[in-house]
């Protein structure tokens, strides 16, 4: 991935951040969450397209209803850099998390490699940084009982100890029941039960009763009224099991020790795996946010440029399930979506309309699908969506509308545009909201104009939001610009927030300020001093919007035909799809079932011959002869061949799956003349028959 240069201020106030909230809500771990509050949009296409193919067979994997096995995923990074700073030795509990999340690499490994690579090929390559590290599992295993002990087979010395200790502990309790069925002692016990003091077998004695039995009192309860005897005779078995204890505890922490030492060697891969199980639950995120928020991935355009088709912002998305108490997929109809371009033929794109329209909303909604699209997510709007890679993205956004951001001054405003300026050039997105408010309406359209002029020179690509009317006129007059307006409803005077390419807007002030309640009297003395000119331009451009809308719903109505027909087109293309690897399943069942009725032929056969041994000539003779036809015969069928070109084929470090095991293992060598392979899995080495393995992707068909 190239390093960070997408405008810090820019993700601010676009809220990406936020946004990344909502994405590692859908990880399944720790690490996923980490990975996904880290996301950074790139501006490599390599990169993003391979993210994106990563993020759209994963959601095709999950919407045929696959699980992808990430539990245990934890972060055990704590643990290695403690490990790092100074000589710690693990706990078991620690080793069996190590353990775990071992394991859960190896099987998620296993599943994606198991991916058809043809269809899934992203996808299978997520599995390149997780190692095998099944022989440390392994050895944890081995050791560390799924109580959190360390077994006794952990080595051949702690078996010795721990069956002395259980032989010294035997002893010592029947010598404390031979000792408490004396009558006399029976009489100084104060219970019946055998209890420990400083780590020594005692009984507790009246202490009326001392002299009842020899040996040393080892404590006193707080009354003195109870004494803690350690019979003198059991002193030197007490001792043979302290003694026997010390070195129990001693072999466990060399075992300990040992394993310790083997995490600590194995720690950069490790880290590497827990990094790669990060970015693949970050992917499952990316997945699943696919799914809930009805995103697509975008097309990648070869030169910058953005076309959006039905894209919203999932902050708003999130905020009417919340205010309506609905799941997200209900709340996406409850947000009008839009479909802005910029880039191709367009340099600059002009909004304007009412106040509260949706103005501010459309530029972010635009930015943060960009910088979703370079972040290799997908974006939330409809398939056919497109994206062109920017090198830099600048947003000049301050309302009220934003939790993250105030209304901004003028002074404050120009700082910012005197800072895009300057770093404006080719691959550049401007974002600009309310461009030349906050002073003298003439002088602040004069300024806003010279400004894109500047921008437009410079080879950025421009979207900017007006309510000044100078402006209207702009874009008509400069090439490659186009207005674009904010739909106002005149008969409810609400807006409709519907975003109309081609047509300027009217801001409609007078309108909104007597939904609000402004008496009528003040509206209508305001439109009698701006006068009638003003008063018809805005109903003209009203009356034109009309016209352009009905136009657009037309046009619409015509994409959707299209995009059905399109679909259609896809539909019976995956059906042919699907029928050809239908076929060619049925294919490798036919070969399957020929290769396995020639093999029983071959066994009755062999079975034959042996029964012939001893038969009278020419009849062995003719016995061996049958078994050589049949066995050519065997060789010589479609999946016998076509098993040797895929063995001939194979490398060392290959996958292979092994039949008779049903897991993926590597390639070492393969001994043509014994007919057999070896195969590396587990840090161990294992040989079969040639015909004992497969393609890992087939095997899903055994």
């Amino acid at each position: 991935m190239s390093a960070r240069q997408i405008d810090a201020h820019t993700l601010e106030v676009l809220e990406f951040r936020q946004v990344l909230e909502i994405l590692a809500c859908f990880a399944s771990s720790e690490l996923g969450k980490a990975a996904a509050r880290s996301l950074y949009p790139s501006t490599d296409p390599d990169w993003i397209a391979q993210r994106l193919a990563q993020t759209s067979q994963l959601k095709d994997l999950l919407m045929q209803g696959v699980r992808i096995p990430l539990l245990g995923i934890r972060d055990i990074r704590p643990m290695l850099s403690r490990l790092g700073r100074r000589q710690a030795v693990l706990e078991p509990n620690e080793l069996l998390q190590i353990r775990q999340v071992l394991q859960t690499a190896i099987r998620l490994r296993q599943f994606l490699l198991e991916q058809d690579q043809d269809r899934f090929g992203q996808v299978r390559s997520m599995a390149d940084g997780l190692h095998d590290l099944s022989g440390l599992a392994g050895q944890i295993q081995d050791c560390i009982g799924p109580d959190g002990k360390v077994k006794t087979s952990a080595s051949v010395k702690l078996v010795a100890i721990r069956d002395r200790i259980a032989r010294l502990r035997g002893q010592i309790q029947q010598r404390f029941e031979q000792i408490m069925a004396d009558p006399e002692v029976q009489k100084a016990l104060e219970n019946q039960n055998v209890v420990t003091r400083h780590g020594r077998p005692v009984l507790a004695i009246k202490a009326s009763y001392k002299s009842a039995i020899h040996g040393t009192v080892l404590d006193r309860s707080n009354t003195g009224a109870t004494l803690y005897v350690e019979p003198q005779s059991l002193v030197e078995l007490n001792n043979e099991l302290e003694e026997a204890v010390f070195e129990e505890t001693k072999e466990i922490n060399r075992i300990l020790w040992d394993l310790t030492h083997q995490v600590l060697a194995a720690r950069k891969e490790i880290l590497q795996t827990l990094r790669q199980l990060g970015q693949i639950d970050l992917t499952y995120a990316k997945a699943n946010f696919s799914i809930t928020y009805g995103c697509c991935s975008p097309q990648i355009a070869p030169q910058p440029q953005a076309r959006l088709i039905d894209a919203r912002h999932p902050l708003l998305v999130r905020i009417a399930a919340e205010r309506h108490k609905i799941d997200i997929a209900k709340a996406i109809e409850h947000v009008v979506p839009v479909s802005p371009r910029i880039g191709d033929d367009l340099d600059l794109l002009l909004i304007t309309g009412p106040n509260a329209g949706g103005k501010t909303v459309l530029l972010k909604t635009v930015g943060i699908c960009i910088l979703l699209a370079q972040s290799g997510c997908h974006i939330p709007a409809a398939e056919g969506s497109q994206i062109g890679i920017y090198r830099q993205v600048f947003a000049d956004i301050g309302d009220q509308q934003s939790i993250q951001a105030n209304l901004s001054t003028f002074s404050a405003h120009i700082r910012q545009v005197i800072r895009i300026l300057a770093n404006t050039g080719p691959g550049t997105l401007i974002l600009l909201d309310e461009l030349g408010a906050g002073t003298d309406p003439h002088e602040g359209a004069a300024l806003a104009a010279a400004v894109l002029d500047e921008l437009l020179a410079r080879s950025g690509h421009v979207i900017a939001t007006t309510h000044m009317g100078q402006l209207k006129a702009y874009a008509f007059s400069r090439p490659r610009s186009e207005n674009a307006s904010l739909l106002f409803d005149t008969q409810t005077l609400q807006p409709t927030f519907r975003l109309l390419m081609g047509t300027p807007g009217s801001s409609n002030a007078l309108a909104i300020a007597q939904r609000l309640g402004m008496p009528k009297r003040i509206t209508a003395k305001a439109r009698q001093m701006i006068g009638p000119d003003v008063d018809q331009t805005a109903t003209l451009i009203n009356q034109v919007q009309k016209v352009r809308q009905l136009a657009e719903d037309r046009r619409a109505e015509a994409d959707r035909a299209v995009a059905q027909a399109r679909a259609a087109k896809q539909q019976l293309e995956q059906q042919i799809e699907q029928l050809r690897q239908q076929e060619q399943l049925l294919r490798r069942q036919a070969d399957l079932a020929i290769d396995q009725a020639l093999r029983r032929v071959k066994q009755v056969v062999d079975q034959f011959c042996k029964a012939m041994q001893n038969a009278p000539k020419p009849w062995p003779e003719h016995a061996v002869t049958l078994a050589a036809e049949i066995d050519q015969i065997l060789q010589s069928s479609p999946l016998a061949v076509r098993h040797m070109e895929f063995i001939k084929a194979l490398r060392r470090g290959d996958s292979v799956y092994m039949i008779p095991f049903r897991t993926i293992a590597t390639v070492d060598k393969i001994h043509y003349n014994r007919g057999t392979i070896v195969l590396l899995a587990g840090g161990k080495q294992i040989e079969l028959a040639l015909d004992q393995v497969c393609r890992a992707e087939v095997a899903r068909y055994l």
